[in-house]
């Protein structure tokens, strides 16, 4: 199915109780046969906003909204970005809509949060830039998921290995949070689509930097500005012979290991200024 270019903005949802459901509707590129969201799914989605502070939500934010289905008009799609505080509950109506495709939550305020189990019920999620406090074994189900995004959302704890055992998960985007320890990765559970690796301004002190060499698919990875103690030895990624852009500033390196052979294009894309 396909997502109607139908969406229902969020400053729209707030006057619920003032205009008709098909008031909410903005029609984008309009095509033959477009329907609305059912109001029972707008109905559900305002409960969803209600069971969080909104106050320093940007009414007027294009980006945050639903799409619905083009035929059965239930939300497939629903972004609410850097909008929402306070805590996901495990029977937030969030967990009504089974056939969510696409679900950005990114930069909210979901400290103190887990993820609940129901999330796993979201099982036809493909794109899931979303919060947590990180423990990922409640995504088990998402085996369609290739993108996960936690940027800038103040968790702490470390990255466990059942989120690397996603079958088709390209792109990791972990940058801007509090995460320690190392990737709990062995040869059996690196997940050999990953391709994009981003974990800028964490605290891993140097644990994580073995085991990212066992994600040997990697074109473009970000450790910059990591709580590192010590200079960083190129030599550990020498296996990644796909790695085109590595972003290692804020940190220092270990000079010896700048005599590695690594291919000219690499060269040109390492990233190496100080903080």
């Amino acid at each position: 199915m396909l997502d109607s270019p139908l969406r229902l903005h969020f400053l729209s949802v707030l006057l619920l109780c003032c205009v008709s459901p098909s008031s909410f509707v903005v029609i984008r590129n309009p095509v033959v046969d477009l329907v609305a969201c059912r109001p029972r799914q707008i109905e559900a989605f305002t409960q969803f906003k209600n069971e969080f502070d909104t106050r320093r939500c940007n009414h007027s934010n294009t980006y945050n909204g639903v799409w619905c289905d083009n035929s059965t008009g239930v939300v497939t799609k629903l972004q609410l970005r850097a909008c929402l505080s306070g805590i996901l509950k495990p029977n937030s109506t969030l967990f009504r809509f089974r056939q969510l495709r696409h679900l950005d939550l990114s930069h909210n305020d979901f400290t103190s949060s887990s993820l609940p189990s129901e999330i796993g019920n979201l099982n036809k999620l493909e794109a899931f830039p979303i919060m947590s406090s990180l423990v990922v074994f409640l995504v088990r189900n998402l085996t369609k998921l290739n993108g996960l995004e936690l940027e800038n959302n103040h968790f702490s704890g470390t990255i466990p290995s059942s989120l690397l055992t996603l079958p088709f998960l390209a792109i990791i985007n972990l940058r801007e949070n509090h995460l320690t320890g190392s990737i709990e990765a062995s040869n059996s559970s690196t997940s050999s689509w990953l391709e994009f690796l981003y974990l800028r301004n964490n605290h891993f002190e140097g644990e994580i930097l073995e085991p990212i060499s066992k994600f040997t698919s990697l074109k473009d990875l970000d450790l910059s500005f990591q709580n590192i103690s010590y200079p960083i030895d190129l030599t550990l990624f020498s296996s990644l012979k796909s790695l085109l852009i590595l972003d290692l500033s804020g940190n220092s390196i270990l000079p010896a290991s700048l005599n590695i052979s690594y291919s000219a294009k690499l060269y040109q894309h390492l990233v190496c200024t100080g903080e």
